[in-house]
């Protein structure tokens, strides 16, 4: 091999080195959670490399769905729901955690681009709004979020790093935590740029008959609905025989 053909290769196995030292490798403590009657909620940890001078970001996104939010105004002594606002493809739970305050290693623009954001997530995701103003529209995005902190459902965390090599972060699910997929992906950041971004999946599943009804209902909604009013009925005429027979 001439001088020409090594130096080449030399360059080619320096930069595949750089580009696989760049990369997030991590890993969680468990990848399934079972569901069951009696949960909880339930912790895990989430750890990897970190390489030389580089911060990290790891956010955890529940399944999406619907968002609803309404206000009730008690009219002639009665109470309607006057004003409401829907958003689309909002995460169920919605975790943070970093090595260092997000403004200080990413720009806005790419906090915003990768929804890093409480407070921002919601920008986009504005499907429907009736009687709600610009000037009221941010406080009705305040609430909304601070309702899903105080839930814990909305929760930042912070990475830390162990002798500057491995990062490592615990994060708590909830009690109401909903079964499905959740996306935990982490960032590796140098300089304000994102070197690299890997995601894994972690699901929650139910367990056991709460598995089962919970099947059921979603594949069969309406028999679900209509079982739901016999049991009821039939519950309350058990409970009313009951008190008058005692």
């Amino acid at each position: 091999m001439n001088n020409k053909l090594k130096s080449v290769f030399f360059i080619i196995v320096f930069l595949f080195t750089k580009a696989i030292l760049a990369e997030a490798y991590f890993d969680l403590s468990q990848n399934n959670i079972k569901i069951e009657t009696d949960f909880n909620g339930k912790e895990i940890i989430i750890f990897g490399i970190l390489n030389d001078d580089q911060e990290t970001i790891i956010a955890i996104k529940g399944p999406q769905k619907k968002a609803l939010i309404q206000k009730k105004e008690r009219i002639l002594g009665f109470w309607f729901n006057t004003k409401q606002i829907t958003y689309d493809k909002v995460p169920s739970i919605f975790f943070i955690a970093s090595s260092a305050k997000l403004e200080d290693i990413l720009p806005m623009s790419t906090i915003i681009k990768e929804e890093l954001s409480f407070d921002l997530l919601l920008e986009n995701k504005l499907s429907q709004r009736n009687f709600i103003s610009n000037l009221s529209l941010k406080n009705w995005q305040d609430n909304f979020v601070r309702i899903k902190k105080n839930k814990s459902l909305f929760k930042q965390y912070t990475v830390a790093k162990i002798d500057n090599k491995l990062f490592q972060t615990r994060v708590f699910f909830p009690a109401e935590s909903i079964p499905g997929k959740y996306k935990v992906q982490v960032y590796q950041i140098k300089n304000n740029i994102i070197l690299s971004k890997k995601e894994k999946i972690l699901t929650l599943r139910k367990s056991g008959i709460g598995s089962q009804i919970y099947e059921f209902a979603h594949k069969n909604a309406a028999a679900y609905g209509f079982f739901t009013i016999v049991f009821a009925v039939l519950s309350g005429f058990l409970a009313a025989t009951l008190f008058r027979r005692y």
